[in-house]
């Protein structure tokens, strides 16, 4: 099964979990959804600009990260296997992105391109129930994320990590991580051997 193939049944599964439509209303989306493969390094999305799409990605790593002044990076999360990304709370108040998105592996995602309607669309209620309901989801996770942030000790937060997301550690470089964990590439492998199992 290919790239594309394999998304669409992804694709078909979740509209099977999260809407009451039926198989063949769920056939006849599944045929028309826009799934584009991107190669590892591609970035979707460069800070400042205007994105066009949100995005659903099937397969793959998604870095969201911010560009300060002075061109030093700041991860602010990754995205994997079955996350949205939904670009309204990406946005400063001329509708520009505040974040660029890259690439890590090589991605297969659903460009949803309803951006530009500001939540108004012609997608069916199941449709719009599903994207709040991935929108929620998103929202809570990114609240849970800033509370660790703000609560823990640094060597804390990686602990947290490392519980929450253990997968992450082999699957991004260690400097994407520290920068999103907030602390030094050093204190990260300190971290790291002591905590590590």
């Amino acid at each position: 099964m290919n790239d594309i193939d394999n998304a669409k049944t992804v694709l078909a599964a979740n509209l099977k979990k999260y809407t009451r439509m039926d198989e063949a209303e769920i056939r006849e989306i599944v045929k028309t959804i826009p799934i584009t493969v991107y190669a590892k390094r591609t970035v979707l999305l460069r800070q400042g600009f205007k994105p066009k799409h949100s995005y659903y990605l099937v397969n793959g790593c998604i870095r969201q990260y911010a560009c300060a002044e002075d061109g030093n990076e700041t991860t602010v999360n990754f995205f994997t296997e079955e996350e949205s990304i939904n670009m309204f709370s990406f946005l400063d108040d001329d509708g520009s992105s505040l974040y660029s998105l890259a690439c890590l592996e090589d991605c297969v995602v659903v460009e949803c391109s309803d951006i530009e309607k500001q939540g108004i669309s012609d997608d069916s209620p199941d449709i719009r129930n599903m994207k709040r309901l991935f929108f929620e989801r998103q929202f809570s996770e990114l609240q849970m994320n800033l509370t660790e942030f703000k609560l823990k000790t640094p060597e804390e937060r990686f602990a947290a990590f490392v519980k929450s997301r253990p997968e992450l550690l082999d699957r991004i470089p260690q400097i994407y991580l520290a920068s999103y964990l907030g602390i030094t590439p050093e204190s990260f492998s300190r971290f790291k051997k002591r905590i590590r199992p």
